[in-house]
């Protein structure tokens, strides 16, 4: 689901979008991510925190929403190469337990070094139909 195949990855072309990945990070997911990276406050799963810091509930922390697109692209690549890096601008805040959507357009190919890197515009898109991360990525194809 969501994987490029050896030819589609061959002939991608800037503009092409790549399959949307559809996600919905429970509660169980982030409680596993916070107490992995030692970053378990209590917005992210408490609904009264997370209100009385201005929340409509509990919230899926931004660096687990980076970590989701790191993941995004590796599932697009399938093990057709590794991803280089990612930058993210967190733009709003995603509820735990609803879904979201990650996309992605090729924004540049070229070459460095003698290999072929792909630069791919990615986005979240919350529950609300609305952007709440925007994030630039580049893989280096195998």
């Amino acid at each position: 689901m969501g994987r490029l195949s050896a030819g589609q990855i061959a002939a991608l072309e800037e503009g092409d979008a790549l399959p949307v990945l559809d996600i919905t990070p429970g509660m169980d997911l982030v409680i596993r991510y916070c107490g992995l990276t030692g970053g378990l406050t209590n917005i992210f799963y408490d609904a009264e925190a997370a209100h009385a810091a201005g929340m409509p509930g509990p919230i899926v922390p931004g660096q687990l929403k980076t970590w989701l697109l790191y993941r995004a692209l590796d599932t697009w690549l399938g093990g057709a190469g590794f991803v280089r890096h990612v930058r993210t601008t967190h733009r709003r805040p995603d509820l735990t337990g609803r879904p979201m959507s990650i996309a992605g357009t090729v924004a540049r190919i070229g070459e460095e070094g003698g290999q072929r890197l792909v630069d791919i515009e990615i986005v979240v898109v919350g529950s609300e139909g609305q952007p709440t991360v925007n994030g630039f990525g580049t893989v280096q194809l195998r």
